[in-house]
């Protein structure tokens, strides 16, 4: 029996996958364009398991016209490598889960959801920025919830009742596992990964996982690629946390668009392995195959995992009007109590703005329910006076209004716990419970948990109707005046920063207090630069944009920042005869910012920054808008330029080296070209070529 010991404790490990070498090998491969069949055939040969896999679906009535086939890799040649690279990615995730499928169901089919959420966006960032071995970053992504597997596997009965937890308490879970346990599922999952000795940090990026992004800014690429992905799996309103926004801002100059993109796109790749699975933990390629295979259970369970994935990490919604938006939410807390407390029968009344009605989310389109309206005065209603005395009640033994009694009967119902939801002291609805004289007790005991449930709910619910008063009363116009007059007084503070550096001795103490503030003013302004802008939409990848507009934008926003701080002077050259393009505006504003700011690091005090843009620029044979950015800096040296797009460790103090290579594959995406002169001389100039598509027909996308 396989174990390994941490904190004078012994873990099991005997049903966990014992050849992940062979896992980073096949997933290597799977993304490797230029890998053949002998390829795979040496792979596969290792693993009995998947050697398996691949003899029945080859010799299945599909295949059997080839005759019985025994030799792997004529095997693989019938199959074709598509397929082959289909088996062994769907193989490689059942092996790791199959043996916990059965006996932990709920708990382990989330930890499964969020494990291929997390695999699929660290291999997307792993692509972004051009970290070459994107089969590690999946495996990395695919075990970083390891740890909670061994728990349940070794302390089952200590660890459900902390794991049952995890949505209510996801951002310090780690920090309650230790409370509880005196250990966490990150050390605990590492530790297994180093007992294998991989020639890897995949170990060190489980274990630090958690870790703040100052304290990665130095680390290996795998560290911070697994340290922004894991918080954004970890649940759905993830994508709503700022922290973990600015965390991939930080480490990779993302902006929140970016990141949001990539979240969305691990999403679909997700929902699709887990349709390839069919969620019975079997791979079918067999055609005509009834009796195994039942295609309406399987479009049942894979509507079922589809919606799972969903709840953990929805893709952005940005766009929908608030009812919709409303709806959506409601379904998903319809979803986890039902999942949680087997209970749906509930729900949601909420506040009107004016504060004098409580109506319905009708997230079951019951017209009934839409005709049910409480007046915030009526003193009779039990569900009235729930929510403005914020008091839960139970209506089986008290006297209820007619009203109540209406909503009570559409639960089909006896009665009906009210629970009012509350945000920081602003009421914002109630949820309504159904119940039964006899089912009472039964969720009497589970009131704390229903409480502490409610005020995630209460957040949410809070989150989403301010981010819609955002959207809805703030103008692109506000917008950007809010973002000058906030960079405005930073430049001020910096300048007076800069003048009491100069009075002072340079060895002064207090020099380093005040290199401290001037950084985390810089830090402000990029916040500013990365801020999602409230125009844009995550579902419109393409749109049309007026490049010298957006130059214009950018070149206001870095006035007010980091031109500001080191005193460049910026010249624009705008073609006004360039019309509005098809291209998505959120990988070209990344383009365009890692650029400007590389030139602005490369560059001392009063540099100066020249953007140029042409219109008809022509290669070959192709037509395409020319924008470059040219600084006064230094130069490149040689050997750089020679790696120049490609991860490296950067000589600029407290950068991480990535942005070029960011802004490569974020160029190649939008099928456009870049290109870079440097000397010591002339400073540095990137051309970047955006293909002239005037008509949504024309886009080409990769």
């Amino acid at each position: 029996m396989q174990r390994i010991y941490l904190k004078n404790k012994s873990y099991s490990v005997d049903n966990l996958p014992s050849e992940p070498s062979l896992l980073v090998e096949l997933l290597d491969l799977c993304h490797n364009d230029n890998a053949n069949f002998e390829m795979f055939s040496t792979a596969i040969k290792k693993d009995v398991s998947l050697t398996a896999k691949i003899l029945q679906v080859a010799n299945s009535p599909a295949y059997r016209q080839w005759n019985e086939l025994t030799d792997i890799r004529r095997m693989l040649i019938v199959l074709g490598l598509t397929n082959v690279r289909n088996i062994v990615t769907t193989c490689a995730i059942q092996q790791f889960f199959a043996n916990f499928t059965k006996k932990f169901n709920k708990n382990v089919q989330f930890i499964w959801l969020r494990s291929l959420i997390c695999a699929n966006l660290a291999e997307r960032i792993a692509k972004l920025v051009g970290y070459e071995n994107t089969g590690e970053a999946f495996l990395a992504g695919l075990l970083h919830q390891v740890g909670m597997l061994l728990l349940l596997l070794n302390r089952e009965s200590e660890y459900l009742p902390i794991l049952d937890r995890y949505y209510f308490e996801t951002e310090k879970f780690h920090l309650l596992e230790q409370e509880k346990l005196q250990v966490d599922h990150c050390e605990l999952g590492a530790a297994l990964v180093e007992s294998w000795k991989l020639d890897s940090f995949i170990a060190d990026a489980i274990n630090f996982q958690q870790a703040p992004a100052d304290e990665l800014i130095s680390s290996p690429t795998i560290l911070k690629i697994l340290a922004v992905a894991a918080p954004l799996s970890s649940k759905n309103s993830a994508r709503n946390n700022n922290a973990y926004l600015e965390k991939a801002g930080l480490l990779f100059d993302l902006t929140e668009d970016t990141i949001l993109d990539c979240l969305s796109l691990a999403v679909e790749q997700s929902q699709q392995m887990i349709t390839d699975l069919g969620f019975s933990g079997r791979f079918y390629m067999e055609e005509d195959e009834e009796e195994a295979f039942n295609a309406t259970q399987q479009e049942t369970n894979r509507i079922k995992l589809a919606e799972q994935v969903e709840n953990i990490a929805l893709s952005n919604s940005i766009g929908k009007s608030e009812k919709v938006e409303l709806v959506e939410l409601t379904k998903e807390i319809r979803t986890n109590f039902n999942a949680l407390f087997n209970l749906n029968q509930l729900f949601f009344f909420k506040i009107a703005e004016n504060q004098t009605t409580l109506s319905a989310i009708n997230d079951l389109q019951i017209n009934k329910l839409d005709k049910i309206e409480f007046r915030t005065g009526d003193k009779n209603s039990l569900l009235v006076n729930a929510f403005n005395h914020n008091n839960c009640i139970i209506t089986l033994s008290n006297k209820c209004s007619i009203a109540d009694k209406q909503v009570i009967k559409l639960l089909d119902a006896e009665g009906a716990y009210l629970l009012p939801i509350y945000h920081e002291g602003t009421g914002i609805g109630v949820l309504v419970l159904g119940t039964t004289e006899l089912e009472w007790p039964n969720l009497q005991s589970k009131i704390p948990l229903l409480k502490l449930l409610c005020s995630e709910i209460a957040r949410q619910y809070f989150s989403l109707a301010q981010r819609n008063s955002q959207s809805a009363d703030m103008t692109i116009v506000d917008f950007r005046k809010v973002a000058h007059e906030i960079s405005n007084p930073l430049t001020i503070i910096n300048n007076y920063l800069y003048m009491l550096g100069k009075k002072i001795d340079s060895n002064h103490p207090a020099q380093e207090e005040i290199k401290f503030i001037s950084e985390e003013i810089e830090r402000v302004g990029n916040i500013l630069l990365r801020t999602k802008d409230p125009e844009t939409s995550t579902k419109t990848k393409y749109k049309m944009v007026d490049i010298n507009k957006l130059l214009t934008e950018l070149d206001t926003l870095f006035h007010g920042s980091l031109y500001k701080i080191k005193q460049i002077e910026s010249t624009l050259l705008l073609d006004k005869q360039i019309p509005n393009l098809y291209c998505p505006k959120d990988k070209l504003k990344q383009i365009l910012i890692n650029i400007i700011k590389n030139g602005i690091e490369a560059m001392e005090t009063s540099g100066t920054m020249k953007i140029t843009t042409r219109d008809n620029f022509y290669q070959n044979g192709q037509q395409y808008v020319e924008i470059s950015i040219q600084d006064s800096g230094s130069g490149i040296d040689s050997e750089i330029l020679k790696n120049l797009f490609k991860p490296v460790t950067s000589t600029k103090e407290g950068h991480s080296g990535l942005g070029l290579s960011i802004v490569n594959t974020l160029v190649q995406e939008i099928s456009g070209s870049i290109s870079c002169y440097s000397s010591q001389d002339h400073g540095t100039e990137f051309k970047i070529l955006i293909p002239r598509k005037l008509k949504e027909s024309e886009i080409e996308l990769k």
